[in-house]
């Protein structure tokens, strides 16, 4: 079908003359133009907006399931929390206070006296305060046979505070009166001796005043 273009001309100056498929076409034209300018302007924008809005929801979802698995896990933290708390209070409690220290190092001195060692050097030093306890060093040298000096390690760590030897030293003891003890009892087996250098290490635990002097 020829299209008139006269009747396209009077479209605007003349509607009501126009034939009735050229007013169906123009109204399909402006609202197909409508729906286009409409979809530019309008549901584009709203497209992308949808779609930020969707990108952020999946963010607050990742957010919240790792929030979520954080506080299924919280029970369990707790109970570590108070294990690690009771642990540390058992450790606390064998660390002595200021005025065990004296008494402690008598204990250790005595252990080896008591296990038959002929102590030649027994020198407590200067404390070496760490976070938040203070090492206590003594040095000692010491002479007695392996049963003497095993006995006198097993009652270090029978002890209820905590002691630690460390530096350990062994070698065969020289000793000029077995020599000659030998010499006069050829028949008679000697006795085998060690000497011991070493370091014991004993802990006191800080007051509040000394951690915060040793942090300053």
């Amino acid at each position: 079908m020829a299209i008139d273009t006269q009747e396209i001309n009077n479209l605007l100056s003349d509607p009501a003359n126009v034939s009735l498929p050229i007013k169906i076409g123009a109204v399909v034209i402006v609202f197909s133009l409508a729906l286009f300018i409409g979809y530019k302007l309008v549901i584009v924008d709203q497209l992308a907006t949808l779609k930020t809005v969707q990108s952020q929801e999946q963010d607050k979802r990742k957010v919240y399931e790792k929030k979520q698995a954080r506080a299924n896990q919280l029970p369990a933290y707790k109970a570590q929390l108070e294990e690690m708390q009771i642990s540390f209070g058992a450790l606390k409690d064998q660390l002595p206070s200021d005025t065990e220290i004296p008494g402690l190092i008598l204990d250790i001195s005595e252990k080896g006296l008591s296990n038959g060692l002929e102590i030649e050097l027994f020198k407590p030093e200067d404390e070496i305060h760490k976070e938040f306890f203070a090492e206590k060093p003594i040095k000692i040298e010491a002479k007695g046979t392996y049963a003497e000096l095993a006995g006198f390690v097993s009652d270090l760590s029978a002890l209820p505070r905590i002691v630690t030897i460390n530096n350990i030293q062994l070698q065969q003891a020289e000793e000029k009166k077995e020599k000659d003890a030998a010499k006069k009892n050829k028949n008679k087996p000697t006795i085998s001796r060690l000497s011991l250098k070493a370091t014991i290490k004993t802990y006191r635990y800080l007051s509040e005043e000394e951690v915060e002097g040793t942090e300053g």
